[in-house]
């Protein structure tokens, strides 16, 4: 390759990175979110992402691209990197896996609609930042009303966009940090007894 010709790809270089800066520098600004914790969203604490933050949750997300399944499993990945870093922030590291309500339940600790709320707010922001491509973030799902046996349950879910089929992403089901149960709505709307 010529000299002249190089020179001329360099000089091109900072267009094309000008040409996509405004939105990949958007997709990266710091954002806020407030964390839900203390049973029902009793606290809503702040938890900031730089773009440190947002550039290891979109590699996160990139591991997955090869299918919905990798996809998944990065999305599980990436809730695990959010709990952690929101238990942090927050103090709910040690939120145990099913908590329940009771009288003088902590500020620490954590229910499913906390976990419903925190991990839709995650899944609506990668999904808005485009960083999903199997997937789209859904609408939370509910189960079990007592009287038909089951203790009242919510979670958050993604919507594969090849079918339509629905996933649960179900992080209260574990300690926090710990991997959620991501299964087939249809299969977790079936599942559940007196501890959800």
């Amino acid at each position: 390759m010529s000299r002249k010709r190089a020179f001329a790809g360099w000089m091109a270089l900072p267009l094309l990175l000008g040409l996509a800066g405004p939105a990949f520098a958007d997709a990266f600004q710091p954002v806020t979110i407030r964390y839900c914790h203390g049973y029902g969203c009793k606290m809503r604490s702040p938890v900031t992402f730089s773009r440190a933050d947002l550039a290891n949750l979109k590699r996160i997300l990139d591991s997955g691209k090869a299918s919905p399944a990798a996809e998944r499993a990065a999305i599980s990945r990436a809730d695990q990197w959010y709990e952690r870093k929101a238990g942090a922030a927050t103090g709910t590291s040690n939120d145990g896996a099913k908590d329940t309500y009771e009288l003088f339940t902590p500020l620490s600790e954590i229910d499913c609609v906390d976990e419903t709320v925190n991990t839709t707010t995650l899944l609506e922001l990668v999904d808005s930042r485009g960083w999903l491509r199997h997937h789209k973030a859904g609408r939370p799902a509910n189960r079990g009303f007592l009287i038909d046996g089951r203790y009242p349950h919510n979670t958050a879910t993604i919507v594969e966009k090849a079918g339509g089929k629905r996933w649960v992403v179900d992080s209260w089901v574990r300690a926090n940090a710990e991997p959620p149960d991501i299964k087939p709505l249809d299969v977790w709307k079936r599942e559940g007894g007196r501890r959800g």
